[in-house]
C-alpha cells in the first residue's frame, strides 16, 4: 500500500498515507508484538536512521523507507 501511494505521488503526510501507517501498526500488533503508537514512531525513525533497515526496505522500492518513516511520523503527529 505504501508503494502504491508513493508511486502515485501521494504525500507521506496525507490522510491516505497516515491510514496505511495505522494499518501497518495494527499489523505488527496482530502478528508480532504489541506496537503502541510510541513504539511505532520509534520504529519509523529506525527505518531511516539504521542503514540496514533502509537498505532492506528500499529493496521493494527506492525511497520506500523514507516514505514509510515520514508517514509513520505524520500519523504520530496527527495523534498528538
Amino acid at each position: 500500500a505504501f508503494l502504491g501511494l508513493m508511486a502515485r505521488g501521494v504525500p507521506a503526510d496525507s490522510p491516505a498515507a497516515r491510514e496505511v501507517a495505522e494499518r501497518h501498526r495494527a499489523y505488527i500488533s496482530r502478528w508480532f508484538y504489541e506496537c503502541s503508537p510510541e513504539v511505532h514512531a520509534g520504529l519509523g525513525q529506525m527505518y531511516t536512521a539504521d542503514p540496514r533497515f533502509t537498505e532492506s526496505i528500499d529493496r521493494a522500492g527506492a525511497g520506500l523507507a523514507r516514505y514509510m518513516a515520514e508517514a509513520i511520523a505524520a500519523c504520530a503527529h496527527a495523534r498528538g
